[in-house]
């Protein structure tokens, strides 16, 4: 048994078992240590000048088990999985929720209840663009996975061959994000939702950018120059901005080569908010 992966493991359990809103004085996010769906929640926070404490769960400790084949980590929160916040007001469990919560707080979330609701619906397809059945992530995990079905399925996920017609999950969530942008009433803003930043761009741009043009760079430049210009666009808020240029990390999804078809590695980041040729 590895000791040192052991008592970093029970070292982690312990900080995350004393959370509460009683125990904390100023906010606190648990999370793997890779940016993944917490890019908007950390953008936000950065945004809003927010001092908080994260805490980081190396994917290795996350995975480990004890001697009994239990995995202490996601055993340490309620629904067995990150992001976790705790502040001196809530404990929240749930990325979009967190989000909810924080955008209410900050005012990010529209100006009515119309652009409140139409956030929370850009939100719940950013979700969907990762995790759903036809969601990149789905494609992009091979453990234990024969090569010829991870092949299959990343031919279909891009609209080739005859499985192609069934899912092209890429195109056609990148589709519904361009109607989300086409139905904003504000036309001229630029933005997903009402006149100004929401936590619906901040949502789109993490899964836009840092994932589908990160993914297949050529492919998002040439089938979709729409959402590559609102990607720059949004990357050009001086606020986003600066995150972007000198505080979001450099490891997006996973360090483990054997787990993923595709990594996003430092050099993949570069350039993804400038313009590129078409």
């Amino acid at each position: 048994m590895n000791t040192d992966i052991a008592d970093q493991v029970a070292d982690i359990a312990q900080r995350i078992s004393r959370l509460s809103p009683q125990s904390v004085e100023k906010p606190v996010l648990v999370y793997f240590d890779i940016v993944g769906i917490c890019w908007p929640i950390r953008c936000l926070l950065h945004l809003k000048a927010v001092d908080y404490e994260l805490i980081k769960i190396p994917l290795q400790a996350w995975a480990y088990r004890s001697p009994d084949g239990k995995q202490p980590l996601p055993a340490s929160f309620r629904n067995g999985h990150v992001p976790l916040y705790v502040d001196p007001d809530v404990y929240l469990t749930q990325s979009n929720v967190i989000m909810a919560y924080l955008a209410e707080k900050h005012d990010l979330l529209g100006d009515d209840i119309a652009e409140k609701l139409a956030c929370m619906d850009v939100m719940a397809h950013a979700y969907d663009a990762l995790f759903h059945w036809s969601g990149l992530f789905q494609v992009n995990v091979r453990m234990n996975t024969p090569d010829e079905v991870v092949a299959s399925r990343l031919e279909a996920f891009m609209g080739h061959g005859s499985w192609g017609l069934l899912s092209d999950g890429y195109n056609r969530n990148l589709d519904a994000f361009e109607r989300y942008l086409n139905s904003n009433p504000d036309q001229d803003s630029g933005f997903m939702v009402g006149s100004r930043l929401s936590v619906a761009d901040l949502h789109a741009f993490n899964v836009l950018c840092n994932w589908y043009k990160a993914f297949d760079r050529n492919a998002f430049v040439a089938n979709h120059p729409r959402l590559d210009d609102y990607v720059r666009s949004v990357a050009s808020i001086p606020e986003v901005d600066d995150y972007v240029r000198h505080h979001q990390e450099q490891t997006l999804w996973f360090p483990l080569p054997q787990l993923a078809v595709k990594l996003t590695a430092p050099e993949d980041l570069k350039d993804l908010t400038t313009p590129s040729p078409r």
